[in-house]
């Protein structure tokens, strides 16, 4: 349901959901509205570092050489 409105829904832990592309205050209102049971919602917002270091997670200056 929360992906049919529009937010991409994620299983980052074994009860807990990360939603992006909705409010919360909707997340809330539809989770509601089905009768899903849930205990929290809260926002976030990444700080920039946060962000820089999501995009460049896999861009690296140096490697190490291979074990022999």
């Amino acid at each position: 349901m929360l992906a049919r409105a529009g937010g991409t829904v994620a299983a980052t832990d074994r009860d807990v959901l990360t939603v992006s592309g909705l409010p919360a205050e909707r997340i809330g209102a539809l989770l509601s509205g089905h009768a899903v049971p849930f205990s929290e919602v809260s926002a976030h917002r990444a700080s920039l570092e946060e962000a820089y270091m999501e995009l460049t997670r896999d861009a690296v200056e140096f490697r190490s050489e291979a074990a022999r």
